[in-house]
Parts: structure tokens; C-alpha cells; sequence
């Protein structure tokens, strides 16, 4: 009699157990994180930390979670010099700060974060759909957008 109750319970667990072909394995998929912003910041034309007009620490950054952001001075491919804005925790929707430097120049951004689609494994992370600087799109350029200070 015991061996009857224990058949249908093996079943059961059997088919809870059972492998799907079609699931991925998601374990070994390695999936892009956040947007890093990078910024040449120009003013009269010149890249200010190329002619060491500013530094990183003359920077400060305003506007909503903008505590969140890591700023951090980077040399892209070409040797120029540009500033990376790190957030592991971007706003899903548009995001609008100032960046001020030493208390003289500034300028106005404002980027728009989505998150990717969910499919597959690398669903749901955030990604910058526009960006824009004291109110004019700028394109991407060898990775970094133009940022003029005003």
C-alpha cells in the first residue's frame, strides 16, 4: 500500500525536476552594466583638462540622485583626456543635471535612460537612449560626447 502513495508523489517530483532545452543558462553569460557617460569638456574651443584649466576636483555635480554619480578623468583612445560619469543606479527616464567647474563655468545636462529589453538573460538594464547638453543634442563622437561650458 505505501509503495502506491509514493509512485504518484515520485511523478510529480519528476516532473518538477524535469530540464527545458530552452531555458538558457544564464550563469555563464556575461551582460553590459550601466552606461558610463563620457564628456569632452570644451571651453573657447580647448579641452579643459587637456590644458589643465580644470580638474576633478574643481568639479561639482547638481540635480536629482546626483550623489550617486562617480566622476572620474579618463584618457580615451586618442590620449584626450575626458570625463566619466559612473551610476550604478541611473534614474529610468530622463535625468538632468549641472556640472559646475570651480565655481565659474557650467553646463546643463540631460540624458534620457531606458531600460534594454527583457529578453533573454541581459534584460532590464538601464541604457542611454539621448543625451543633450545646455539643450542641443549631441552625437557620440570616438565615444565621448562634446560638452561646451557656458
Amino acid at each position: 500500500m505505501p509503495l502506491k502513495k509514493i509512485y504518484p508523489l515520485f511523478f510529480l517530483l519528476l516532473l518538477c525536476f524535469q530540464c527545458d532545452e530552452e531555458l538558457e543558462e544564464c550563469s555563464t553569460v556575461l551582460c553590459a552594466g550601466p552606461p558610463s557617460i563620457a564628456l569632452r569638456v570644451l571651453e573657447n574651443g580647448g579641452n579643459v583638462f587637456a590644458n589643465e584649466t580644470y580638474t576633478l576636483e574643481d568639479i561639482v555635480i547638481t540635480g536629482e540622485n546626483a550623489s550617486e554619480i562617480a566622476l572620474s578623468i579618463f584618457e580615451n583612445q586618442d590620449g584626450t583626456p575626458i570625463l566619466i560619469l559612473d551610476n550604478f543606479v541611473w534614474i529610468i527616464g530622463e535625468n538632468n543635471y549641472t556640472i559646475t567647474f570651480a565655481g565659474e563655468a557650467s553646463a546643463d545636462l540631460s540624458m534620457d535612460i531606458i531600460l534594454s529589453e527583457n529578453d533573454g538573460c541581459c534584460g532590464g538594464i538601464e541604457q542611454l537612449r539621448s543625451f543633450s547638453s545646455n539643450g542641443r543634442v549631441t552625437e557620440l563622437n570616438n565615444g565621448s560626447y562634446a560638452v561646451s561650458l557656458r
